[in-house]
């Protein structure tokens, strides 16, 4: 009985990689894990630890300064007289599943040699955060532009809304099962284990969950009445420190993958709305990415296959041909 169990075991084992040698081969899909020692959360912004070069994110090696910057494998300093662009913001901007030279603050950082890039993101960063990077991380000398992505999952675990928001318990208390399943220590750990190891776990879940539209959708729930208000104090604050930097401060609005779907593309949710009327109202400069991405002829290329929130090397040369024409 035990000879059996040990053989189906093998055959079960043998099938699994089967199938994930297969999807490897076959399909150009990206593991979706994070090593640690990424992010130094003892620290207030959260920011990378400096000096990294033995870490991964979305399988990719990562590498960063002595400021925490995420640099290139081959990263040479440049002349410090030259003036500065910084992009802020969390794994989009970061770059996750892409080589920092193949982001798009990596290829402007090649072609734009009378500059110096500056690649100050952040894997999980939200608003707030990005204001603290900048208001503690980037030296307002020789600076230029900073760019700011404001994602539409930026408006998770805002600390203004820990603090005043009263209602978390009983809404905690009230939770679907699903939430309470998300919220899970061990089914997070167990999530998080899986797709760092497996394309075929992303694969699936790209297949089965319509992980489009639910990835939008979860994002979009973050839109509620403490977080808008708490996004309101901050925009304030942005509104202020662009005054102090004379005006160089610019936000972009990077959509995800199902906000350029055929259906999507000719209207703004009411998410996008406030976005762009909270950037606009705070006498803030905005470029907007959505009509590039949907005009696009390669548009199902833009991002990552199976992930709906992280652009494709594609997606980020688009990204920094549109930027690069506003910085030259």
């Amino acid at each position: 009985m035990k000879k059996v169990l040990f053989i189906n075991f093998l055959v079960f084992i043998t099938i699994l990689f089967l199938i994930e040698f297969f999807v490897r081969v076959s399909f150009d899909i990206t593991p979706q894990g994070v090593s640690k020692g990424i992010r130094d959360e003892t620290k207030n912004p959260i920011f990378n630890f400096p000096n990294i070069s033995n870490k991964k994110v979305f399988g990719k090696k990562v590498y960063t300064d002595e400021n925490g910057f995420r640099v290139s494998d081959n990263f040479i300093k440049k002349d410090d007289t030259l003036e500065e662009i910084f992009f802020v913001g969390g794994s989009v901007t970061f770059g996750s599943g892409v080589t920092q030279s193949n982001t798009f603050s990596g290829i402007l950082e090649k072609e734009l040699s009378k500059h110096k890039i500056f690649n100050a993101s952040v894997i999980g960063s939200n608003i707030e955060n990005n204001l603290q990077i900048i208001d503690e991380k980037i030296n307002s000398k020789n600076l230029k532009y900073i760019f700011v992505n404001f994602a539409l999952d930026d408006l998770d675990n805002l600390n203004n809304f820990k603090k005043n928001n009263t209602q978390n318990t009983k809404k905690n208390n009230n939770s679907s099962f699903i939430e309470r399943m998300r919220n899970n220590r061990v089914l997070i750990y167990i999530n998080n284990f899986i797709r760092s190891k497996s394309v075929t776990y992303v694969f699936m879940k790209g297949i089965f969950l319509n992980s489009n539209e639910r990835y939008y959708q979860y994002a979009i729930n973050s839109f509620n009445e403490n977080n808008i208000n708490a996004l309101n104090l901050i925009m304030k604050k942005y509104s202020e420190k662009n005054k102090k930097l004379k005006n160089k401060m610019i936000f972009l609005m990077i959509p995800y993958s199902f906000q350029i779907s055929d259906k999507n593309c000719n209207k703004n949710d009411f998410a996008e709305t406030i976005i762009e009327n909270k950037i606009i109202n705070s006498n803030l400069k905005l470029i907007k990415f959505k009509d590039k991405f949907c005009n696009d002829d390669n548009k199902s290329q833009i991002f990552l296959k199976y992930d709906p929130g992280h652009l494709s090397e594609y997606g980020h040369t688009l990204v920094a041909k549109i930027l690069k024409n506003e910085i030259m």
